[in-house]
């Protein structure tokens, strides 16, 4: 634990001018002392640790030093390698590309082609045209140089014009969201990209706030309301398609073998239409509103099918 620890510690200040000992000490959950006294082995083993002195010191590795690949194993460098591959494969960029060359090359030839292909991700889309990649790269660019963005953004059936302060751009669960600082709510809010039309990135300029993407919450933080506790109760049949969709143990089984779902979601068109799509092999419980919006809907088809017979 103290080696893995002590590579953190080479591999955070690594990425940092000078780092305070307090900040290394919570970010590896030890004490200040432990932290020093892995600072001076550290020293010992012939890695230049610099401390800067004042209110506003730290530690620091000095400038102009390398850190030598066998830092990392090879394993290891195929692990960041599979990551930077996914990340080009939807953003398409020039420097990832040739991180990917660079690290291809710190492996041994033997054992990277074989390994290499142990896992792949990749994050584009089936659709050749499909044009998110473009988005992500605005939006990153409106990212590192503060600019405030300004797009349409559809949710719960209704469109709404934005000004935001893009703070990440996030991968979570098949889907691309921004996160940022909304001037409509005045508050931080995710966005699915997918959900946004006509992006613009204006002259304005903002200062990045405080924000922890580690603690966000997804149901608190996401445009719109966290929604209704949505019951469903699906066929047996549909066990499958359940396990697929809300996971594993997700979900509670009935004594006659069907299987209850339950979860919180605003309730809109998408919802609507995830529902139909199941026919008669799901029933909404509750709420009762959606229950009999769902029935008028059903309705509204037959009716429409039978004027056609």
């Amino acid at each position: 634990m103290k080696l893995e620890r002590m590579l953190a510690i080479i591999m955070y200040l690594s990425g940092k001018e000078k780092v305070k000992a307090q900040e290394l000490a919570e970010k590896m959950e030890v004490s200040v002392r432990t932290i020093y006294r892995d600072i001076e082995a550290i020293s010992c083993a012939g890695i230049p640790i610099t401390t800067f002195q004042g209110a506003n010191g730290g530690l620091g590795i000095v400038e102009g030093y390398k850190i030598d690949k066998s830092v990392l194993s090879n394993e290891e460098i195929l692990s960041i390698l599979a990551g930077l591959k996914g990340l080009h494969s939807i953003n398409k960029d020039q420097k990832t590309k040739l991180l990917i060359e660079k690290l291809s090359g710190v492996t041994e030839n033997s054992d990277y082609m074989p390994a290499g292909n142990e896992i792949a991700i990749d994050l584009s889309s089936w659709n050749k045209n499909d044009r998110l990649h473009l988005r992500i790269n605005e939006i990153k660019k409106a990212i590192r140089l503060q600019n405030i963005i300004r797009f349409t953004y559809y949710a719960y059936g209704k469109l709404t014009e934005r000004k935001v302060e893009p703070c990440v751009i996030i991968f979570k669960e098949s889907n691309w969201y921004l996160y940022g600082y909304c001037l409509l709510r005045n508050d931080f809010r995710l966005f699915k990209l997918r959900r946004i039309s006509q992006l613009e990135i204006t002259d304005e300029i903002f200062v990045m706030r405080d924000y922890s993407i580690e603690k966000f919450d997804i149901n608190g933080d996401i445009d719109g309301d966290k929604g209704p506790e949505i019951v469903l109760l699906f066929e047996k049949s549909m066990t499958y398609a359940v396990d697929d969709i809300f996971g594993i143990d997700n979900y509670e089984v009935m004594e006659d073998g069907k299987i209850k779902v339950r979860f919180n979601m605003g309730i809109g068109d998408w919802l609507y239409g995830f529902v139909l799509g199941f026919g008669g092999n799901v029933e909404v419980i509750e709420p009762l509103t959606f229950k009999e919006n769902i029935i008028a809907m059903a309705e509204d088809v037959l009716k429409k099918y039978r004027r056609t017979e």
